[in-house]
Parts: structure tokens; C-alpha cells; sequence
């Protein structure tokens, strides 16, 4: 036995289709209680009976809804309250009862329309009196008249295009940043935004020349020294003997640079070279009257002739001074090269900018200078690597507070139509409430209002020129109205103010 539960959605026509596509010869139909929409015609059931009798199926309905058994009943089904029911009938009987389809009416031998076979003669119509031609020709009129001044009143369109006067006016608004702000938390009275704060190590070099000075000796004194021999047998003076002077209190030394014998008893002359650089070694003639070692006791030793050579000059050296110097120059170049990678958009996010503000070092990793204090050289260079923090802001927040600032300083009877902003420099005093303050130029782009329910009403059915000059006597424009009306040839405008539509061309910046 084949069970189909109607559903919601079926009706007779999909019912049918499926007792169509059963194999079996015994089906049950299941009408639930809360199928209540349609079955409730005797013409669902019929045309379902006359499909089972074409089929030749043993059918039965199962109807939980009382008030609906009577019609599969009249369709000629048998019907029951529930599915155990119709198994306790099956135990019994093994069939269910047979199909008993209700007669048909005999076909009527005549048709209806066919008893009356000869039409009723239709009386002629009368003529018509002369003054009821004369009333409706009347009405006629009437209407006439009546659509034509509805046509000059709707017929006619106008569209007016009008270019008001505009104004541009700046105003430089100071911006005050607190990173204690919640994001998005703009405290529009007092200008302040919020921030957020990041920051990266940077690294730049510099170079200063040094402002000490100092004295730098250079070249060796050198000459001829004479020494005699004051022993009876010869004596060689080997090439480095030292020979110094003996007055003063810090005696000059020099060498030989040659060996040389001297004969008993007499005289040879020597080079002999300073061992220091500078003009101290530069001695008077006989200035030098020592030897050192063994030989001081065997010989005299003099010069006859000054010693020249030494010389000394002023050079640069690196002071304290110096080094604060190159310090502050690298630390201007790490900030500079900080600001422009901090603005780059691997540090923020979409929406944010850097202002330019006065950048916080917050440590020096790094502090590399090329001399020391003290020492000689024409330049002193310094590597610096700083870690730099910022504070970064949303340009909306920044705008936000620039443009009340604008609606502010709008000009009496204007509107503002565009408006554009330049984010400047911080500011070097502390003038806001914030951590520091930076500058907003805001420039406004003002379009003058015009009133356009006095405007319709002024120019309502007035001719074209005499309601152009109206306009640029009563509203405040900046070019002459383009009126055009429709149909062309008409010359004025419509009375009714729905017809007349008025476009404001609103100002804005023209990059």
C-alpha cells in the first residue's frame, strides 16, 4: 500500500500527478489536521475519484479533520479518522471499499438558450428635442474650456538653472593632542583630538670642524757640531751618540746621524739631528756643550752655528664644545630622517598622518664619534642611532574640528559647499591643552543661499525676461538665469509652482 500525505503546498492538480506515477494498485491519502488550506470543495475530491476510477486504484482517505470527511465521502471515497484504523480494516476485510462514483445529470435534451428561438422586437428610438442639442453642445463647450485651462496651467514646464554668488575665507585653527584620549573621543569645544603613539630607531651622521686649537710642532732642528779630542790617542764618536745643551731648565738632546773619528789631540765636525720636533730644539751657537756617555770625559763638544729646523703651527683640535655641537647637528638629521619614515605607511594606519611636531628621543642606542676630546683634527664626525616616538592622529579627527571651526566663520546669508585643509607646523609654545598643538588651515567654499518658495512665487506666469530680471533684482547671483520653458513657444512661465523645478549650480574647489 502507496501512502501520500498531503502537504501544505498540494492541491488537487499535484495530487493527481502523483496517483499518476504510482506503481501500486492500493493507496492511502493522509489529509493532516493542519492542512487546512483548499480542500474544501466537492470539485478537489471529484476530479481525484475520476483519476482512480481511470487508474482502477483502490483508494481510501484518511481525514483527521471531522468537517472535512463528508466531501470525500460525496466524491464517492471511502474515508476514515486515522491510519490505525484503516490497518484494523485491512486485518478484517484486506480491501478497502469499492469506489462509488455519484451519477452524473442527464445532458438536457434542449438547450437553454434554444427555447425562445424568435428575438423580441426592439421599439425604435425617439428623436431628440432641439434643446437638449443645444444643452449638450453647452457641456461640450464647458469641457472645453475647462481642459484648456487645465492645459495652460499643467501643460507648460520650466526649469530654472541659477548661479548664486560664492565667497572662499580661511580660517588657521590651533589643534591640541592628548594621547590620554579614548580613539575616537574629539572634544570639539576645546579643540583636542586623541593620538596614538609609535616609534622606531633611526641612524644619520655628521661632521663639524673642530673650534680648538692647539700648537703642532713639525720638522727637526739640525746642524754642525765640533768635537775636540783631549786625549792623546783618537777617539770615533759612533753614529747616535747624544750631545744636549746644559743651560736652562729642560736641556735639548741631539744625535749624530754620521760616526766620525777624531784625531788625538784634535778637532772634527758632526751632524748631528734633534731628537724632538718643533722650534725648541732651534739653540743658539754654542748653546750645545755636553755629551753624554763615555766620550764626556775624553771630549768637548760645541756648535759653532745655530741649530734651525723646528717649526711649529696652529691646528684644530676637538673640545667638549665640539662634540655637544656635532651631537645636536646628528640628532637634527636622525629626527628629520625619523619624521619621513614615520610617515610612511608601514608605521600607520589608513586614515592617520604625522604632524610635523617636535619628536621625542626616548634613548641613544648608539653614539659613535670618529675623535676624542683633545685630539688633533680638521673634522670631528659622530653616528647616531636614536629610538623616536611620535604621535600620530586621524585626519578625520583633525578635519572634524577645522570644519566646525569653518561653519563657524561662515558669512551671513552663505552655505558652505566644499571646504579643503592643510595640516601644518606644531607650534613652539605650549598654547593648548594638550601635549603639543599643531596648526589646521582650513579654506571654506561658500555658495550664497537663494529662496526658492519666493522665488516661484514672485515669477509665477510671468514672461521669461521680466522673470530673469526679477531674479537678479531679488536674489543674490552671480550670473544672469537660465530659464527655459516647455513647450518652446510658450512665453510664461506656469502658474502652479510644481511645474517650475529651479537647480542651484553649488560651488566647489576646481583642482
Amino acid at each position: 500500500m502507496d501512502i501520500l500525505t498531503i502537504k501544505p503546498s498540494d492541491d488537487r492538480y499535484t495530487v493527481r500527478e502523483a496517483l499518476r506515477r504510482l506503481n501500486g494498485a492500493r493507496v492511502l491519502l493522509v489529509l493532516p489536521w493542519e492542512t487546512k488550506k483548499g480542500w474544501n470543495v466537492p470539485l478537489d475530491f471529484e476530479v481525484l475519484a475520476r483519476t482512480a476510477a481511470k487508474q482502477q486504484l483502490e483508494i481510501a482517505w484518511v481525514v483527521e479533520d471531522i468537517e472535512k470527511r463528508a466531501l470525500p465521502r460525496e466524491a464517492g471515497f471511502p474515508v476514515f479518522g486515522s491510519e490505525a484504523a484503516v490497518e484494523a480494516h485491512l486485518q478484517k476485510h484486506d480491501a478497502f471499499p469499492a469506489l462509488r462514483l455519484p451519477a452524473r445529470p442527464a445532458r438536457p435534451r434542449v438547450p437553454w438558450w434554444a427555447e425562445d428561438p424568435q428575438p423580441k422586437e426592439l421599439p425604435l428610438p425617439k428623436p431628440r428635442p432641439w434643446w437638449r442639442w443645444v444643452i449638450e453642445g453647452l457641456v461640450f463647450l464647458l469641457v472645453l474650456a475647462t481642459l484648456g485651462i487645465f492645459a495652460f496651467l499643467t501643460a507648460p514646464s520650466a526649469t530654472i538653472r541659477l548661479a548664486p554668488q560664492t565667497a572662499t575665507y580661511m580660517v588657521v585653527v590651533p589643534i591640541s593632542v592628548d594621547p590620554t584620549l579614548a580613539e575616537g573621543e574629539v572634544d570639539l569645544q576645546r579643540n583636542v583630538i586623541p593620538s596614538r603613539r609609535i616609534g622606531d630607531e633611526f641612524e644619520d651622521s655628521a661632521e663639524v670642524q673642530p673650534s680648538g686649537r692647539s700648537y703642532a710642532f713639525s720638522g727637526k732642528a739640525t746642524g754642525t757640531v765640533i768635537f775636540t779630542n783631549l786625549l792623546g790617542q783618537p777617539f770615533t764618536v759612533p753614529k747616535g751618540a747624544i750631545v744636549r745643551t746644559s743651560s736652562g731648565s729642560f736641556p735639548v738632546r741631539f744625535e749624530t746621524t754620521q760616526a766620525v773619528s777624531v784625531p788625538p789631540l784634535g778637532q772634527v765636525a758632526a751632524p748631528v739631528e734633534a731628537l724632538q720636533e718643533g722650534p725648541l730644539a732651534n739653540v743658539d751657537a754654542y748653546q750645545i756643550n755636553f755629551m753624554e756617555g763615555a766620550g764626556a770625559f775624553s771630549l768637548k763638544v760645541t756648535n759653532p752655528d745655530p741649530m734651525r729646523g723646528g717649526e711649529s703651527e696652529i691646528v684644530s683640535t676637538v673640545s667638549e664644545e665640539d662634540k655637544t655641537r656635532v651631537w645636536n647637528l646628528a640628532a637634527q638629521k636622525v629626527l628629520v630622517r625619523a619624521y619621513e619614515g614615520l610617515k610612511s605607511s608601514s608605521y600607520l594606519q589608513p586614515g592617520e598622518f604625522l604632524p610635523r611636531q617636535d619628536l621625542v628621543i626616548q634613548a641613544t642606542p648608539k653614539e659613535a664619534y670618529t675623535h676624542l676630546a683633545g685630539e688633533q683634527t680638521d673634522t670631528l664626525g659622530l653616528t647616531l642611532r636614536l629610538l623616536v616616538t611620535g604621535e600620530v592622529i586621524r585626519a578625520a579627527d583633525a578635519q572634524a574640528v577645522a570644519y566646525r571651526q569653518l561653519l563657524t566663520a561662515l558669512p551671513e546669508g552663505y552655505r558652505l559647499t566644499d571646504a579643503r585643509f592643510e595640516f601644518g607646523e606644531s607650534a613652539e609654545e605650549d598654547v593648548g591643552p594638550g601635549r603639543f598643538t599643531f596648526y589646521v588651515t582650513a579654506y571654506g567654499y561658500a555658495t550664497a543661499n537663494v529662496d526658492a518658495p519666493a522665488m516661484r512665487e514672485a515669477i509665477a506666469g510671468k514672461r521669461v525676461e521680466e522673470a530673469a530680471r526679477i531674479l537678479m533684482e531679488s536674489q543674490p547671483l552671480a550670473l544672469e538665469p537660465v530659464i527655459t520653458v516647455k513647450p518652446d513657444w510658450f512665453p510664461f512661465l506656469p502658474r502652479l509652482d510644481f511645474r517650475t523645478q529651479i537647480e542651484t549650480t553649488a560651488g566647489a574647489w576646481q583642482d
